[in-house]
């Protein structure tokens, strides 16, 4: 069983001594260590270094694409997933900030209410000190993520891609100990943007828009907000009525895409989405755009499992369109 020693190699940015840990044949065990190893350091990055999509958004892409076959893992996009993660800062003080509350003695006195309000309003200033007494007096719980994630899908485009992933991460293993580091995640994800007003619920779904979004919307988003309306999350109701005022004004422009009848997405193959993301990860682009591209590959993974048949091709024409 690997330890923290590889969470420690990603941090201090040592790609040789990440590499020793997935060069050898992997347990199951052990797999499933470095892959949460990895989530952590995705949640871990500071905003502030992030110019495109967040890390975590990336890492919990490759995740699952290495589900396809845990017997054998792909050693290639394990590297990949490590090198990325080195081109990144980390923050160093979660522990230190709530050290501080309790040092001083105002872990019990925060609500819920009030730190959504301070957000909702914008108090960025306050917001750090109020959202680590609210995490220490709820006993280090993920509620405070849990508010944190509602509050930002008030601005479904931006974050909707962004909160699945995060969450889909945490769920991986729900290590109480790592909650701090996922909440602040969304903190930072969080700050200094404003939010819209929470919105009433709207009479519109993720099916509703399926087509049109497979024709010429964002796969990345579809697959994203599909995912968490079928989630099973304590605030289901709040994910689903931001989402559902989101479908109901999302316009597309109808793009006629001509299907691809023969497409590697319809061959029945283990290992086809892990193939394709090889081939992404060895191709010329920038590091970015390779994560990009990972992104859009296992959100059309996740959407080919409830497409119909006629669907299939348009898919495949649209894929071949945004990672080729």
């Amino acid at each position: 069983m690997t330890d923290s020693s590889f969470r420690s190699a990603v941090i201090n940015q040592d790609m040789q001594a990440c590499q020793k840990f997935y060069s050898q044949n992997l347990s199951s065990a052990e797999l499933v260590q470095i892959l949460n190893d990895l989530l952590f350091c995705s949640v871990s990055v500071k905003q502030s270094t992030i110019i495109d999509l967040h890390p975590v958004c990336v890492l919990n892409s490759i995740k699952n694409l290495i589900g396809d076959d845990r017997e054998n893992p792909s050693k290639l996009l394990l590297e990949f997933a490590s090198n990325y993660l080195c081109g990144f800062e980390f923050r160093d003080d979660d522990e230190t900030q709530l050290d501080d509350v309790v040092r001083d003695g105002i872990g019990l006195t925060a609500f819920l209410g009030d730190l959504e309000d301070a957000c909702q309003q914008g108090e960025w200033e306050n917001l750090q000190k109020l959202t680590a007494k609210t995490f220490m007096a709820s006993d280090r719980s993920r509620g405070t993520m849990d508010a944190f994630a509602e509050l930002a899908l008030q601005d479904c485009e931006r974050s909707a891609i962004f909160i699945f992933h995060l969450l889909r991460a945490y769920q991986f293993q729900e290590v109480k100990e790592d909650n701090w580091a996922f909440t602040k995640c969304i903190l930072e994800w969080l700050r200094g943007k404003a939010l819209p007003e929470p919105h009433d619920q709207a009479d519109s779904s993720p099916s509703e828009v399926r087509d049109l979004m497979i024709e010429s919307g964002d796969l990345s988003l579809l697959g994203a907000i599909s995912r968490l309306w079928e989630g099973d999350y304590v605030r289901i109701r709040g994910y689903q009525r931001e989402i559902s005022h989101w479908c109901s004004q999302a316009f597309f422009t109808t793009l006629n895409i001509k299907p691809s009848l023969n497409h590697w997405l319809l061959k029945d193959k283990k290992r086809k989405f892990i193939h394709e993301a090889e081939t992404i990860v060895n191709n010329q682009k920038s590091q970015s755009e390779k994560a990009n591209t990972l992104v859009i590959l296992e959100a059309v993974r996740s959407l080919l499992k409830t497409t119909s048949p006629t669907q299939f091709g348009i898919l495949g024409a649209r894929l071949d369109q945004l990672i080729r």
